[in-house]
């Protein structure tokens, strides 16, 4: 079991979404609040794999401090894996890069890769499973000047070269809802364009933001800021592991404060877009 006292809420924490935007809190924190680095401190418990994990997120914290790092929990069905994302909007003129993260984790996570630290990108991420022995991947993020909304570009640096990864486009839920469409449509994965975009939408989940991604083999598409009753809703529909649903139904009112973002991949299948990746984000 976790120590939850060790992940409760302080009026100091900042509300920051998966951009680390801020963002105005849905309710007010109670006195047994927690931070949503208790989901992640569980998901480690739930994958056996604490003793490889928290020394990692610690030597990240040491290095970046708290609430400077973004971590997503990823389920393709069969097992958890996590992703870590550094941001620093300053671009060349950054104080967080790469090379710092590599000589933060030399001892925990150990790589042959360098520092790509002359590409002009905003934020970077790692992702690591509970079997990873060394990174051997980072991906670097970029602006994508020209696009009508915000968007960017992701590359794979894999030490011999860089790879395409994918591009994402940010629209206003509310505001954006024809531009969302077309963006969902305009897709060499869907056959067509269907009257009905609820298999993708999921109307039940009330996003501030959408996020479509056009990925090398799938598309994604993302669903940001969002409650903590819509973030149990797509854990169920993405079926995580019933520990990670169970903990967080467990634990909803000591969640409720904060707004979530929620991903996932998707493949047609049967008539039917059906989910092959899910994710879901907090602060480290």
């Amino acid at each position: 079991m976790i120590d939850l006292a060790a992940h409760r809420h302080r009026a100091t924490d900042p509300a920051l979404d998966f951009c680390l935007w801020p963002y105005e809190r849905p309710s007010s924190p109670g006195k047994d609040a927690l931070r949503t680095s208790a989901l992640l401190w569980h998901s480690f418990e739930v994958a056996g794999n604490s003793h490889r994990m928290i020394p990692l997120v610690e030597a990240i914290r040491a290095a970046f401090g708290r609430f400077a790092t973004v971590w997503g929990l990823k389920w393709d069905g069969r097992a958890l894996s996590w992703e870590f994302y550094f941001y620093d909007y300053r671009r060349e003129q950054r104080r967080r890069n790469v090379a710092d993260f590599l000589g933060a984790t030399a001892g925990v996570l150990p790589t042959s890769l360098g520092a790509p630290d002359h590409v002009p990108y905003f934020m970077f991420s790692v992702e690591v499973d509970g079997q990873t022995e060394s990174l051997d991947q980072i991906d670097l993020y970029i602006g994508n000047p020209g696009s009508t909304v915000s968007s960017g570009i992701c590359y794979g640096w894999t030490g011999q070269a860089m790879e395409l990864r994918n591009f994402y486009f940010f629209f206003d839920a509310m505001e954006e809802a024809g531009a969302i469409r077309a963006k969902l449509t305009e897709s060499a994965h869907m056959p067509g364009e269907p009257e009905d975009l609820t298999p993708w939408l999921w109307p039940q989940v009330q996003a501030q933001t959408i996020v479509v991604a056009n990925k090398r083999q799938r598309d994604g598409i993302y669903f940001s800021r969002i409650g903590v009753d819509d973030l149990m809703f797509c854990a169920d529909r993405l079926a995580y592991p019933e520990p990670i649903r169970a903990f967080l139904t467990r634990h909803r009112d000591a969640l409720a404060h904060h707004l979530y973002d929620v991903g996932w991949d998707w493949e047609w299948r049967d008539g039917a877009p059906v989910p092959v990746k899910g994710s879901f984000y907090g602060l480290l």
